[in-house]
């Protein structure tokens, strides 16, 4: 664990930046898809708004680069930079450190409700926490696609790798399968493959994101960010990738693979369609976006698999929570801890009966209204606040006082709600 920073040697700034400044500090520094300006408009269309952008400078040099997002969990406010910061010049763990310091400063001068940030860090320090919820990941494998040709970029492979492309190819192929990028579907068309995903969930146990965040991700970051390739069978589609593109840089960021493609190897076939396609485009790699590690043992299954695609797993900045408001942070720790113990561990549901909304909205998996002993609205939360014309949703998300004497009598007041999805 890395000590707390030495009192600064060198003029350290933070200094909120445009789009462009953000753009031209980055250069030709490569960037992950999350920390490009095309990125602002994936994140508005899932609710959550730009904080800002930075550019952390030592000596008047920038040294690293951030944008951070608004997001809420357990009705709490907290911000997210995906993947970043991206650090131009060298990357200690006193400058990490005192990167943070300033960040969490700027956080409480400007929205002192936000509880923590999540963002990326190489070395482990005091003030960074493992992750409130999801997972995150440390380590990687990347596909080489420097040699350009097919048979050079096997060959740079693990044995079973090239032979395992090699003979996938060929097994799809006489399976009748089929190979092509899809990006310009239609969004009714896309929905057959969101099949594919449900049945990929149940299959390996996890929940799948709502549609229109693969929909969305796919049609606001556009062509030029984000691609899709589909293997069909008959017509029928049995494996998908969503990949993301940023410089020389692609990651296949969503996948999915029917239970009938694993008789035809259809996953490996069209991960190795892909690669082939991003290295005749001039992509120098293809993240194939998480791998286990000490810190992340669950991802071992997924890291089987993507072990034989090349020599050497990347190592990479994992996440951390970097709390705000740490009595607040860890009081939303305990609560969620507690909450996944009775569901997970004991198999039992809790029923909390309030009238605190805070808590609600910090704990609950879906929400009932009871009036004169009936049910008169129930669902999960997330739907709940998201019907504008529930009752429930006033209650757990209530509109802004209007101070009085602040509207004239001919004035018109608007409340507008905004939700995750449209």
């Amino acid at each position: 664990m890395a000590d707390e920073p030495a009192p600064p040697q060198q003029q350290e700034v933070l200094r909120a930046v445009s789009a462009r400044d953000m753009r031209l500090a980055i250069g030709c520094t490569p960037a992950p898809v999350e920390q490009i300006e095309a990125w602002e408009a994936y994140e508005k269309s899932q609710g959550n708004t730009l904080f800002g952008r930075y550019v952390f400078e030592c000596d008047g040099k920038p040294t690293a680069v951030l944008a951070l997002y608004r997001h809420r969990i357990g009705g709490r406010p907290f911000l997210w930079a995906k993947h970043g910061p991206v650090w131009l010049k060298e990357q200690s763990p006193a400058r990490e450190a005192r990167l943070r310091q300033m960040l969490v400063r700027e956080v409480r001068r400007r929205e002192p409700r936000t509880v923590f940030i999540r963002m990326h860090a190489r070395y482990r320090a005091r003030d960074t926490l493992e992750l409130l919820s999801t997972i995150t990941y440390d380590r990687t494998y990347v596909i080489d696609l420097t040699p350009r040709e097919p048979k050079a970029i096997a060959s740079a492979m693990p044995r079973a790798g090239r032979r395992g492309v090699l003979r996938a190819e060929r097994v799809a192929r006489e399976a009748g399968c089929t190979i092509a990028e899809e990006t310009g579907l239609s969004r009714e068309e896309f929905e057959s493959l969101y099949a594919v995903m449900s049945e990929t969930a149940r299959r390996d146990g996890f929940r799948p994101h709502p549609s229109d965040v693969y929909w969305d991700m796919l049609t606001t970051l556009g062509p030029e960010h984000a691609r899709l390739f589909v293997l069909r069978r008959d017509g029928e589609p049995h494996c998908w990738d969503l990949v993301t593109v940023s410089g020389k840089r692609a990651v296949a960021y969503y996948g999915a693979s029917s239970s009938a493609s694993r008789g035809f190897r259809g996953a490996e076939a069209l991960d190795w369609f892909v690669a082939r396609t991003m290295a005749a485009e001039g992509c120098d790699g293809l993240d194939l976006m998480g791998a286990d590690s000490a810190r992340v043992p669950e991802l071992y299954g997924v890291g089987q698999y993507k072990r034989r695609f090349a020599q050497h797993p990347t190592e990479v900045d994992g996440a951390w929570d970097v709390p705000v408001h740490p009595l607040i942070y860890r009081a939303l720790r305990r609560a969620r801890r507690a909450r996944h113990f009775v569901r997970d561990r004991l198999g039992v549901t809790v029923v909390i009966i309030t009238h605190e909304m805070s808590v609600v909205r910090a704990v609950c998996d879906s929400v009932s209204l009871l009036e004169a002993g009936r049910v008169v609205e129930s669902g999960p939360i997330e739907d709940v606040v998201a019907d504008v014309a529930s009752r429930l949703s006033r209650e757990l998300v209530p509109a802004p006082a209007v101070p009085a004497g602040s509207v004239r009598p001919d004035d018109a007041v608007i409340d507008v709600a905004l939700t995750a999805r449209p």
